[in-house]
């Protein structure tokens, strides 16, 4: 009787992890031990974190994560010191659609950042490779001033610059 051979299992792929969900649990608990009722303020108002800490995707999940959630946070703390400071508060604090509204509008902004983030980079990265683009030119203007246009290969300066020197890869002209 001959041997069956095993079937090989796929391994599934390797999930990002992120130490934000952990580490806000663990502050989570560390504020419930002083006051219960900011650890609950925090829970509301940190809801679009955790809903994106369970469902969100993707190769950046974490850098998100910690956007959103940063973000967040800094949008709850103001209400938060409101809760500690008087505690006889919350409930108002907790109903008050503003409220609410401002804890989760400043998630809002994290996700904002998240998409509109890398335009605004790519736009100043290209600002910045045109101004390079330009002192190049000045210095490539400068040198055949100071050299004359042999530096650039041909010795009558009459012509075509060569290839490299208009940017063409390979260096034929």
């Amino acid at each position: 009787m001959a041997k069956v051979p095993m079937k090989m299992r796929r391994r599934r792929p390797k999930r990002e992890m992120s130490g934000f969900l952990p580490l806000l649990f663990l502050g989570l608990v560390a504020v419930s031990l002083f006051s219960w009722k900011v650890s609950v303020l925090f829970i509301v108002g940190l809801a679009p974190t955790i809903v994106l800490g369970v469902t969100g995707k993707g190769v950046h999940k974490s850098e998100k994560l910690q956007c959103v959630g940063f973000s967040n946070i800094a949008g709850i703390i103001p209400f938060a010191m409101q809760v500690w400071s008087r505690p006889r508060d919350f409930s108002m604090i907790i109903s008050d659609p503003i409220n609410l509204v401002a804890m989760f509008g400043s998630a809002a902004i994290g996700y904002a950042l998240i998409y509109v983030g890398p335009m605004i980079a790519a736009q100043v990265l290209q600002a910045m490779a045109q101004d390079k683009l330009k002192q190049l030119a000045q210095q490539k203007q400068a040198l055949l001033e100071l050299w004359g246009p042999e530096v650039l290969g041909d010795p009558d300066g009459e012509g075509e610059e060569p290839g490299w020197a208009q940017g063409r890869r390979g260096g034929r002209s």
